[in-house]
């Protein structure tokens, strides 16, 4: 246990988004929209993958109602498999939008992709 805390606490983790600026989605299938985070949660790094030394990614898409809460986020692709797609979504369930709007109106946005990069320094 105290190998454990020594590399957690010695081991300078980063967690980033790729496309950090801005996410896109779409009001339906041409129209695309520019989303605006309002937080910057950062998802907790795996134990696991500390103790291991595993770094990765993971890509997500998810839907954004109206409110600017996501809704329905799921892996669409992730390395390694299944090491960081519970800590991803958890934190991607977490984040909030400005209401997007369309046409001076709030409106539901799909297909919204963001790529959560862990890694170890």
């Amino acid at each position: 246990m105290k190998k454990f805390k020594y590399l957690f606490l010695s081991a300078f983790l980063i967690v980033s988004f790729e496309s950090f600026s801005a996410e896109y989605g779409y009001v339906d299938d041409e129209t695309r929209i520019k989303l605006v985070r309002m937080n910057q949660l950062m998802p907790e790094y795996p134990r696991q993958a500390i103790r291991l030394g595993i770094e990765g990614s993971v890509v997500l898409k998810f839907n954004v109602d109206e409110y600017g809460a996501v809704l329905d986020p799921y892996v669409v692709e992730s390395n390694p498999g299944g090491i960081f797609d519970r800590a991803s979504i958890k934190a991607v369930r977490k984040l909030i939008y400005e209401p997007p709007l369309f046409e001076e109106k709030a409106v539901p946005v799909r297909n919204v992709q963001l790529t959560v990069v862990f890694k170890l320094q």
